[in-house]
């Protein structure tokens, strides 16, 4: 008896291990894609090394890069509505680019969204859109949801 529930508890215990680790994606804001450090310098972009090829779900605004329809395959991810169309754009740890495995059928593009996959630090250069610091690689997008349930730019 004593070692069936020996081997339950250990199943059990295998179990939780292996869902606290691989479960869900870490939910990051914008301020993440920013290293912490004690000397600031304006004029040096820093990228936060320690998300690289990490699975993270990020909320913020689509601006459509590639799209058939109301398809878009790849697109840049920005903290505000907005940006990158006026000048000048967000610095490029705070520009993601995303390219999707699937087409997101995006009815609204001016809504917030929630985009899912891994992270990467990857410069590219969007000629005078803007220059980008990180890629990611989506599993998911969704609308983001705000505290009342809807989604919503007032919701952010």
């Amino acid at each position: 008896m004593k070692i069936f529930k020996l081997k339950i508890l250990t199943t059990l215990f295998l179990f939780l291990f292996i869902t606290m680790s691989f479960g869900s994606p870490k939910v990051i804001d914008w301020d993440d894609l920013i290293p912490w450090t004690t000397v600031f310098s304006p004029d040096e972009v820093k990228f936060n090394k320690s998300l690289e090829d990490k699975e993270v779900k990020l909320p913020g605004y689509v601006i459509p890069l590639e799209y058939y329809g109301r398809e878009i395959n790849t697109f840049l991810l920005v903290p505000y509505i907005g940006a990158c169309i006026h000048v000048p754009p967000p610095p490029p740890n705070q520009i993601v680019y995303v390219d999707s495995k699937k087409p997101w059928d995006a009815i609204e593009w001016w809504e917030p969204v929630y985009v899912t996959g891994t992270l990467k630090i990857e410069n590219q250069d969007f000629d005078e859109l803007a220059v980008v610091g990180y890629a990611l690689y989506a599993n998911d997008i969704e609308f983001y949801r705000g505290e009342t349930g809807t989604h919503g730019f007032f919701d952010w």
